[in-house]
């Protein structure tokens, strides 16, 4: 009966554009699928066609158009469909068909849900295709881009006036001088070979955004989220992850770990997650807790969700979809990268130093090297910041230092390179006075 009923309304609709052919706007309102009748798909599409190049919608021209593309209706349907038209209910009648079309996909969305989890395919994955599906499902019609630039203005000149509408602050000064900030819809790159300093300067952030009030979701595929927190206790106290691993503490160290402690929970902003590896679990996770900033160690140890056959196909789909999460979430997302084994020697500059896909760096807003100056480099780099070579090499030994920093892209602003002192027992990137 239902069914009948829908087919009536359909008919009804098409009808009343034959009796009042100024109704005629209203079939943009209109698509095939919202038709259940082979017949009356073929009908609306003719329509449209005669409407866009300005023609008559009368039963004449409909039949000769559906003629020409062997479609088998008569002319008999044709005039039963004016003679059931209700010109004046149709409104009503469109919204019905939107509204029985809506439900008919939510049911084939629901009934694909529940074929992929009997299938046994990831869970996290299936779901997040759904909500995205029944997001987009809900949201067809309804949809605000905001892309007017009446819209567009209105969001700049709050954004300009409101103190409070700004980016975060690396806490690095070169940083914050070169980059400006960390910027909703931005991603920025730290890339290093491994063991210079690249997750040390991303925690650093890390705890410079929590003092800033903001809350910050750490993705570790590299070290679990204990390993992650020992540092950040290490970088508040002072206290070696080493003496910490080793259970090596003194009587004092355990009072600094305890109130560290105590101050990350009174904060309660920063998550550590090191189960996560795909880009499905990613976006539930922030949906779930709304941060402010997410950082990603590394980008190359997370996993692509099909494979691609090609490790530099996977690394860039992996990249672009956390471009992707900054514009989606309208959030800052920082990814750590590896370089290439071959660039030890040389300061990193442009694409070709990123491991596995030039893609992460042409997907950046930023991009952050942080290298380990060598042979002449590291003769340049002493000789700038006017200190003793042999008390650089000696505190070499020691675990502290000289990095250069370099902003090798920078979308908005300018690039540059300076020195930094990198304090490794404190896990710590130190400006340098030249």
């Amino acid at each position: 009966m239902e069914q009948f009923q829908a087919v009536n309304i359909e008919q009804s609709i098409l009808g009343s554009f034959i009796v009042d052919n100024s109704l005629g706007e209203k079939l943009k309102e209109l698509k095939e699928n919202m038709f259940t009748v082979e017949y009356n798909k073929l009908i609306l599409k003719v329509m449209k066609s005669l409407y866009e190049s300005k023609l008559s919608l009368d039963i004449e021209s409909i039949f000769t158009k559906l003629n020409e593309m062997n479609s088998g209706v008569n002319v008999t349907y044709l005039s039963n469909l004016a003679s059931m038209s209700q010109c004046s209910s149709i409104d009503s009648h469109i919204s019905i068909l939107k509204d029985k079309l809506l439900r008919r996909e939510i049911i084939k969305s629901c009934t694909d849900l529940f074929q992929k989890l009997g299938e046994g395919e990831d869970i996290n994955s299936v779901v997040y295709n759904f909500e995205s599906n029944l997001y987009n499902i809900l949201n067809e019609e309804a949809t605000n881009y905001g892309d007017s630039i009446g819209e567009i203005c209105e969001k700049l000149l709050y954004f300009l006036e409101n103190s409070d509408e700004k980016g975060m602050n690396f806490g690095v000064k070169f940083l914050d001088d070169i980059i400006g900030g960390l910027f909703n819809g931005e991603l920025t790159t730290i890339a290093a070979r491994s063991g210079v300093g690249k997750t040390a300067l991303a925690l650093q952030i890390m705890l410079n955004c929590m003092e800033q009030g903001k809350k910050v979701l750490f993705i570790s595929r590299e070290m679990s989220k204990e390993q992650v927190f020992m540092r950040n206790i290490t970088k508040k106290s002072g206290i070696s992850t080493k003496y910490m691993k080793n259970k090596e503490i003194d009587e004092e160290g355990w009072k600094k770990i305890i109130d560290v402690m105590s101050y990350f929970s009174s904060k309660d902003l920063i998550y550590i997650n090191d189960k996560i590896s795909t880009i499905s679990g990613l976006r539930k996770r922030i949906r779930e807790i709304k941060p402010d900033l997410v950082i990603v160690d590394y980008i190359q140890l997370m996993n692509a969700e099909g494979s691609m056959q090609n490790r530099e196909r996977e690394v860039a789909s992996l990249s672009r979809e956390l471009k992707n999460i900054t514009l989606d979430f309208d959030i800052p997302l920082i990814q750590l990268s590896q370089l290439n084994d071959e660039m030890k020697d040389f300061r990193p500059w442009g694409e070709r130093p990123m491991r596995d896909s030039k893609a992460i760096f042409h997907d950046s807003n930023n991009v952050i090297y942080i290298h380990e100056p060598v042979h002449s480099d590291f003769d340049e780099a002493v000789e700038n910041i006017k200190k003793n070579k042999n008390d650089v090499l000696s505190a070499r030994k020691n675990g502290i230092k000289l990095v250069d920093l370099i902003v090798a892209k920078c979308r908005d602003g300018e690039t540059g390179m300076r020195h930094y002192c990198y304090n490794g027992p404190r896990l710590h990137f130190q400006y340098i006075n030249y």
